[in-house]
């Protein structure tokens, strides 16, 4: 079977649980780990090279546009999905030209589902 590594990283514990819930009901995708804050993630992620990273720009800290570049070089592969509360197009024009795969919002959990399902497609064993 396929497995696709998946890391989470946003300071809500709720928003935290029900993705990993999410996460849950994919077939092949393995939780690797989770992060409150991004900065907390960097060398987590740099570690666990995960396929996928699952990121909340809008930390207490407001890093999460240095959070999401540094993560975008240390692991070029990995696709970045962000997944947040923030609606602003300028938001999302910045994540996408930082090296942002996909911007989501926080009420998109089925978009988000669908984007791991088509990566577990792609990938080969």
């Amino acid at each position: 079977m396929k497995e696709l590594k998946v890391f989470l990283a946003d300071e809500s514990e709720p928003i935290r649980q029900q993705l990993e819930r999410a996460l849950s009901l994919v077939d092949g995708c393995k939780l690797v780990g989770t992060a409150s804050g991004g900065s907390d993630a960097i060398e987590v992620i740099r570690s666990l090279q995960p396929d996928v990273v699952v990121l909340d720009t809008s930390t207490s800290h407001r890093e999460g546009i240095r959070v999401l570049r540094e993560i975008r070089k240390e692991v070029p592969v990995a696709q970045i999905i962000i997944f947040t509360a923030d609606p602003s197009v300028v938001l999302q024009e910045v994540c996408l030209e930082a090296g942002a795969d996909f911007y989501l919002h926080k009420t998109q959990i089925q978009d988000l589902i669908d984007i791991l399902s088509v990566q577990l497609g792609e990938r080969t064993p």
